[in-house]
């Protein structure tokens, strides 16, 4: 059985190690159009802000070791097109043939229509290559400017302003930051942060253009409302996109927003051809309506599920996900999970909420902070369907006892308010915000 994987990141290495672990005989080809595999993406903004000085810690495994387990990498090859009526991928002046094809491209950040936005210095945050140059390229007397405040752009935020005095702007299009993700309540808690900082933030604004000088270098940015900010050093993070423009005119049944589509077994609409990660749709897990999920913890879980179908026929099944994700922001933690606020009332689903503002622990043990709780009900069904937190000394990590309640889709009852929570002075109260959310919403 020969399989072939197009992308070297978390779902696609994921699917050739376990499937070789399943099938040591199994044939394995990955196409990966990078010189390496297994980037951790998500720990560029720590290695911009000198949490770590090597940038091959990014990479989880490199190409030699898994050669070395009989798993073959053609390395800086990109696909130019796939026959899918006869099972050949070609790239380059090559061709190669598969029984079974795994699609895990992964997603690309979004590049806006700006002017000049081909001028130097203006970086993405996607590649090791993209962690490396912007480490090396931003100094204490830069000129910073971020397009865009969701989580990789505020990590980014805090990362630089750890590293190095730079002068920081964000450019926000939307009235708040995290507007996708969290609650007014939350977000002006973060912004709040965000001007303790020393850090310029202009909401409801976008670039234009991009104002270049005789080298071609960015030296400043021009919005929507006529202002100039100066700026030698420009952070793209606007979002992500599905990877998938290869396939736009292919048999494959994509999403309007380029997403492959697949089922619960990570099976597209053509037969032997699987997908998985941030190139696909996948079902959230409360009402398995369809999202993408730009979450490296989504692409673990159907590397696993891929690998047992194409090993054992469909053995296993992706039973969604909730979005749940957690952020630092300087002194500021935040966690959420479940549906979000959009979603909730395009649907137009009854829900009963509370909002508790407490404290992490007791007042006789020092460092005690206030703990934001926000918990969302679906009232027909009485199980908790969003659940947000922000706080500080890791308190919001309450959000793991949170999903797992969701993910049991218990019943917001009398039982449920005398949950047995544990308590001690250093790490709670004895009656823990928890328990009181659960008591105003019965």
């Amino acid at each position: 059985m020969k399989t072939v994987i197009i992308g070297g990141s978390a779902t696609g290495m994921g699917v050739a190690a376990k499937l070789k672990r399943l099938d040591h005989e199994s044939e394995i080809i990955v196409i990966q159009d990078k010189e390496y595999v297994s980037l951790g993406a998500c720990g560029i903004p720590y290695y911009v802000g000198h949490n770590f000085e090597n940038p091959e810690t990014l990479i989880a495994r490199k190409i030699e070791k898994f050669e070395e387990s009989g798993i073959s990498v053609l390395s800086k090859t990109k696909v130019k097109n796939i026959d899918f009526d006869n099972k050949v991928i070609s790239f380059e002046n090559e061709k190669i043939t598969y029984d079974n094809l795994v699609i895990a491209v992964g997603a690309k950040p979004i590049i806006p229509d700006i002017k000049n936005i081909d001028a130097k210095n203006i970086f993405t945050v996607n590649s090791k290559e993209d962690g490396i140059i912007i480490k090396n390229t931003i100094t204490d007397s830069s000129k910073v400017l971020i397009i865009g405040s969701g989580l990789i752009g505020l990590e980014m935020v805090e990362n630089i302003r750890h590293a190095t005095k730079a002068k920081i702007t964000i450019i926000e299009k939307a009235d708040r930051v995290l507007k996708n993700l969290f609650d007014k309540e939350f977000t002006e808690l973060v912004e709040s942060e965000i001007t303790k900082q020393d850090i310029k933030l202009c909401k409801e604004n976008e670039i234009i253009e991009f104002i270049k000088d005789s080298n071609n270098k960015v030296c400043a940015a021009k919005t929507i409302k006529g202002e100039i900010i100066e700026c030698d050093v420009v952070i793209l993070s606007i979002g992500v996109l599905p990877n998938t423009h290869f396939l736009k005119d292919s048999k494959l049944e994509l999403e309007k927003n380029g997403a492959i589509k697949i089922n619960e077994y990570c099976e597209t609409n053509i037969p032997n051809v699987y997908a998985g990660g941030d190139c696909c749709s996948s079902l959230s897990y409360l009402y398995k309506n369809t999202r993408t999920f730009y979450l490296a913890t989504v692409a673990n879980k159907q590397a696993k599920i891929i690998a047992n179908n194409i090993n054992e026929n469909k053995s296993s099944k992706f039973v969604g996900a909730l979005g749940t994700t957690i952020i630092r922001f300087f002194d500021l933690e935040l966690a959420r999970t479940g549906e979000n606020r959009m979603f909730i009332e395009m649907n137009n689903i009854q829900t009963k909420e509370v909002l508790i503002n407490d404290k992490d622990h007791t007042n006789y043990v020092s460092g005690q902070e206030d703990l934001w709780l926000r918990i969302i009900i679906d009232l027909k069904t009485k199980e908790i369907i969003n659940a947000q937190m922000i706080g500080k000394n890791k308190s919001v990590l309450r959000i793991y006892g949170l999903v797992g309640l969701i993910w049991a889709k218990t019943k917001v009852d009398e039982a449920l308010e005398q949950i047995d929570l544990p308590y001690s002075p250093p790490f709670s109260r004895t009656t823990d915000i928890i328990h009181i959310a659960i008591s105003k919403l019965i």
